[in-house]
């Protein structure tokens, strides 16, 4: 992303335009997609939920973290010596971001980064991107930002299915997708 854009948008803004360039994909990808932005519910927490085959089809999650999630505030330690100081804390927030990611009742999962940080935060990720039963591994997705053009959301790491609980699987579809209109739907 362009440094004085970055500085002119909120934090708010960079993950909202994220979130549409993540739509985005999902929508060219999949057949007949109901996408959720934000979907606001206790069953799936995700920043976007998408429902292949007019919402019949199975569920992709994707977390969106942007670098400062990643990565954290800038300290003195990061100063002194930055990418050590990266490596450390993409380590500590790595763990808590997939086991945030294994937890969701989806078919296929999601993470979204900035290309930016693709190399630090795969040398930590890439082995712990599978499921521990072997069913299933997370997907990446790397957001460019091309300044005050929109982002684009490029797959980087294609997922694999995961094995879902029923019945949180149920509550999601009963509780969420019966009841809320998505965001983006295409009308057949």
């Amino acid at each position: 992303m362009a440094k004085s854009e970055a500085r002119s948008l909120t934090v708010r803004q960079q993950k909202g335009r994220a979130v549409n360039a993540v739509a985005e994909l999902l929508e060219k990808r999949l057949a007949v997609p109901n996408i959720y932005l934000e979907p606001r519910s206790p069953y799936i927490s995700a920043d976007v939920l998408a429902v292949d085959r007019a919402g019949s089809g199975d569920l992709h999650a994707v977390e969106i973290k942007l670098e400062d999630e990643l990565i954290g505030k800038s300290t003195v330690a990061a100063a002194l010596d930055p990418k050590r100081w990266m490596q450390t804390q993409i380590k500590a927030t790595s763990k808590v971001i997939l086991a945030q990611l294994m937890a969701l009742p989806a078919h296929y999962r999601y993470l979204a980064i900035p290309h930016s940080t693709w190399d630090l935060v795969m040398g930590e990720l890439g082995p712990l991107l599978y499921s521990r039963d072997g069913i299933g591994r997370v997907g990446i997705i790397a957001i460019t930002y091309r300044g005050q053009d929109p982002p684009t959301a490029e797959l980087s790491i294609a997922p694999e299915r995961f094995r879902v609980d029923a019945v949180k699987l149920g509550n999601v579809e009963k509780k969420l997708l019966q009841k809320v209109r998505p965001d983006i739907e295409v009308r057949i």
